[in-house]
């Protein structure tokens, strides 16, 4: 799973980007935007590589990857052998 490393929508706040200038500048939409103060990872690589140039980051500085032992085991389900 994907967890972000710290809060960033806090982070985008402080560097100028809320709501109101997202809606007003599209530079992330404001879905994108709910997603990150949610916490919800599933923004696409465009949206992550925005983000990372408006913090001056890297994607490594972002987000990381969690295991989890149930997750891992309904994905490898789905395409190991039955051989």
């Amino acid at each position: 799973m994907l967890k972000y490393k710290f809060n960033v929508g806090e982070a985008l706040e402080r560097a100028g980007l809320n709501m109101y200038k997202a809606k007003t500048t599209k530079v992330l939409s404001q879905n994108t935007l709910k997603k990150i103060k949610n916490e919800d990872t599933s923004i696409s690589l465009d949206s992550l590589n925005k983000v990372c140039t408006i913090l001056n980051m890297q994607p490594k500085d972002i987000i990381m990857y969690v295991e989890n032992e149930e997750e891992k085991k309904n994905l490898l389900s789905k395409f190991s052998s039955k051989a």
